[in-house]
């Protein structure tokens, strides 16, 4: 069969295009479970995740806490949530000032995704969104790598910004993800959390 090639500009993206045969070579998005918050919950757990995936992304959307404090993530297995090898790196910044402020840990009980400097929490418009790349969950020949990104108003009434890169040193094949103001006290009062698994 005799291949055509065509420019680029010989395309007009906005236009419909029908597929009748097999694309490859194209990763897909995969929605695998959302859980809807209405009510005060400790954290947020997604569990079950099994081998379908080698990479899943979690968002959330609109998470409100009862009180002061950050978002938190624990990654664990059916025998437990690991609270010890965290290792993580990065910056929070906010809209009242130019700084920028980092932070690091060598050894964490939790990844901890926002509030290093500014926390949110307790008043309504107090609230966060954001998305969490998670590697190597279900691998057993690599640690398990996270990158995080997550927009928050904090208690002035500031947009806040917090970018996360973490480690968790373990190879067990996880199955658990939990997420919340992991470490502290305030509990999650509504929030859209879903888990997504990405084909590669």
């Amino acid at each position: 069969m005799a291949i055509d090639k065509i420019q680029a500009e010989s395309i007009n993206l906005a236009d419909t295009f029908a597929f009748t045969g097999t694309v490859s070579g194209a990763g897909s998005f995969n929605l695998v479970t959302t859980n809807t918050i209405s009510s005060a919950v400790n954290n947020v757990e997604f569990s079950g995740i099994d081998d379908t995936y080698k990479i899943y992304c979690l968002l959330f959307n609109n998470m409100q806490l009862d009180g002061d404090g950050g978002v938190g993530m624990l990654l664990g297995d059916s025998s437990s949530m690991r609270t010890a090898n965290y290792r993580g790196t990065g910056f929070e910044s906010i809209a009242n000032t130019t700084a920028v402020n980092g932070f690091s840990s060598t050894s964490s009980s939790r990844m901890t995704l926002s509030s290093q400097h500014y926390g949110f929490g307790g008043d309504t418009l107090e609230s966060a969104h954001g998305v969490i790349w998670i590697y190597n969950l279900r691998g057993t020949s690599g640690h398990k790598t996270v990158i995080a990104q997550t927009a928050f108003v904090e208690g002035g009434n500031f947009q806040a910004n917090s970018y996360y890169v973490g480690r968790l040193y373990e190879t067990t094949a996880f199955s658990k993800i939990q997420i919340g103001n992991i470490g502290g006290s305030a509990n999650v009062d509504t929030g859209t959390f879903s888990l997504y698994g990405v084909s590669q």
